[in-house]
């Protein structure tokens, strides 16, 4: 975020008001690298996790909302319905939560298609940082930029809150599509990032430290869609 200072007279008086200025409105990314743990010959970095190996390790708020699949790729995670689940604050009623693991620094990357296509209405979500259902970042990839859609958001004990420093016009979703997604984070930087297809720059970027270790999470804020093919590389720990 920068700052700008306007300065305002008034019967002989002069203020000076201070502006803060979203640096989402800047027209291009910045340079958003891989965290150590996940480049190079790292051991972090050979690794990949698969979390759906484990699909009882996922918690959903509404059981009878989501459905496992075995397809030609592996397990589908299928997100059918709205969950019939209000959260604590405003943020994403369809979210599932890897238990098994969190994670400090580290690359995701996961296949997605939705489950319906509204033109110009359509989202999808990935949640990092998860320290509780009240405490987490998620990545609303919304086929419009606006105050709440196609933003990098956090939960801290209060209605979501964008914490975006760049953003293209919005998540360029195809009707029957898989599309490719990955998410980058880097803790010692506060760096977030997310690509969307084979584009090679991000379309939502972030900076911030507020939760160093935290559990993932797929989902949407208010439509249906699946996930397959995930993979996870980076810093983690168990969380019994």
């Amino acid at each position: 975020m920068s700052f700008n200072r306007l300065r305002i007279g008034r019967a002989g008086v002069t203020f000076f008001l201070t502006l803060a200025v979203l640096a989402q409105d800047a027209t291009t990314p910045p340079v958003i690298a891989e965290p150590s743990c996940c480049a190079g010959s790292s051991r972090a970095a050979s690794l990949s996790f698969d979390p759906f190996a484990k699909p009882s390790s996922w918690r959903f708020a509404d059981a009878s909302a989501w459905q496992w699949k075995e397809a030609e790729n592996g397990k589908e995670l299928i997100l059918l319905k709205q969950n019939d689940y209000k959260p604590p604050f405003r943020s994403p009623v369809n979210l599932a939560w890897f238990e098994d693991r969190e994670w400090s620094s580290f690359s995701l990357t996961f296949e997605c298609q939705l489950g319906s296509f509204t033109e110009g209405n359509n989202d999808l979500c990935v949640a990092l940082g998860g320290v509780s259902t009240s405490q987490f970042y998620y990545a609303h990839l919304g086929e419009k930029a606006d105050q709440a859609h196609h933003q990098i958001h956090i939960v801290q004990q209060a209605d979501r809150k964008p914490i975006t420093t760049y953003r293209n016009a919005g998540t360029p979703w195809k009707k029957d599509t898989w599309h490719k997604v990955k998410v980058i984070r880097n803790h010692s930087t506060g760096d977030i990032a997310v690509w969307f297809d084979d584009a090679p720059q991000p379309i939502l970027t972030a900076q911030d430290k507020t939760f160093e270790w935290g559990k993932i999470a797929l989902g949407s804020f208010d439509d249906e869609g699946r996930f397959r093919n995930i993979r996870i590389r980076g810093t983690s720990r168990p969380t019994n």
